[in-house]
């Protein structure tokens, strides 16, 4: 989806599009539990940025009276949309790790599609294999785009179990600027397909629990 919505944008500003990222995204994660107090549901929403949402309903003939909002109907139309089309071996942006080791995501399940403070935002849900936080461990999240075409910016945590904190740290923009420079950064697009330069600038948070 990104990825098609940066080829409009390349028509609409060419030289933009020689830039990296293309979308600006606010990522805010909720966590569910079972009642066992296990993660075992994520809960993302994306807020996107003012001018990708306008690419989206220009390219898709909606609000047509400019008002910044959406009918019952045009948010049946859109729900979803950012989950269509996901290329292979794209992970839907979101990558977990309990205690070093990766936490499968199942596949995305949209909620909701509507618009706020002139953006466009998206709910979705990801199943996840049952993850207890002990005393001592660590559930690692990390939103981010490997391709860097989508800029995505961990701006809350919810839903987190009793007794649980989360620590969210932003990335080191400079050493990731000064990583992907080493890595031969390049105008040409195929550097971030095959660099998968995102990881270096993901936002990541770290959520410990006290235990019983």
């Amino acid at each position: 989806m990104w990825r098609v919505s940066t080829f409009l944008l390349c028509l609409i500003a060419a030289p933009m599009a020689r830039a990296h990222p293309h979308v600006f995204v606010d990522v805010t994660l909720t966590l569910e539990t079972d009642a066992e107090g296990r993660v075992d549901a994520i809960e993302v929403t994306w807020l996107y940025d003012p001018l990708f949402t306008m690419l989206v309903l220009s390219d898709r003939g909606l609000d047509t009276d400019a008002d910044l909002s959406l009918t019952d109907e045009e948010k049946t139309v859109l729900l979803g949309f950012d989950l269509q089309d996901w290329p292979e071996g794209f992970d839907g942006a979101l990558f977990a790790t309990h205690e070093g080791r990766a936490v499968e995501l199942g596949p995305a399940k949209a909620l909701s599609v509507g618009m706020q403070d002139g953006a466009l935002v998206t709910r979705h849900r990801r199943p996840v294999e049952a993850v207890e936080i002990g005393a001592g461990d660590t559930l690692r999240l990390q939103p981010y785009d490997p391709y860097y075409y989508a800029a995505l910016s961990l701006v809350g945590m919810d839903g987190l179990p009793d007794g649980c904190a989360a620590q969210i740290m932003p990335p080191d923009k400079e050493a990731a600027d000064a990583r992907v420079a080493e890595m031969g950064n390049s105008d040409d697009e195929m550097f971030f397909e095959e660099a998968k330069v995102g990881v270096h600038f993901a936002y990541t948070a770290e959520v410990t629990c006290a235990g019983s």
